[in-house]
């Protein structure tokens, strides 16, 4: 899959990090919506990341003010052949934003709602690691 420029207006507190990861996520709420879709994971590809949310690409149309209980796990590889993970973690966020990309594929801007402070700590621990290298 291509990069995929993000065109809108940006309105983002925290600069993002370009990421290619897989992700999963449930619907939270609403209700409506969770009863519809169902309680199943989705697997999703993660294209950004920051502190405070993350852009993903999905098959699924999900409208916003959706909440996503999203888990993933970062990981680095280093100069010498060592991974270093990060994570796993599970953290809710909202769908703020949700642009066709192409057929059949969505581009969701989420902000996180409930991040763990150690989840946090370890995003920007990953994002420093990875600007640094």
């Amino acid at each position: 899959m291509a990069d995929i420029p993000y065109v809108g207006r940006d309105r983002r507190k925290f600069a993002r990090l370009r990421v290619r990861l897989a992700v999963v996520y449930q619907i939270n709420k609403p209700l409506t919506l969770r009863m519809q879709i169902g309680e199943k994971e989705i697997i999703a590809s993660a294209l950004d990341l920051s502190e405070g949310g993350m852009a993903i690409s999905t098959s699924c149309d999900i409208p916003l003010q959706t909440d996503l209980l999203i888990k993933f796990t970062l990981f680095k590889v280093e100069d010498d052949d060592r991974v270093s993970f990060y994570g796993p973690m599970e953290i809710v966020g909202e769908v703020r934003s949700n642009n066709l990309i192409e057929q059949g594929l969505h581009r969701l801007g989420i902000c996180f709602i409930s991040l763990e402070d150690k989840d946090k700590k370890e995003i920007i621990n990953f994002i420093n690691a990875t600007k640094n290298k």
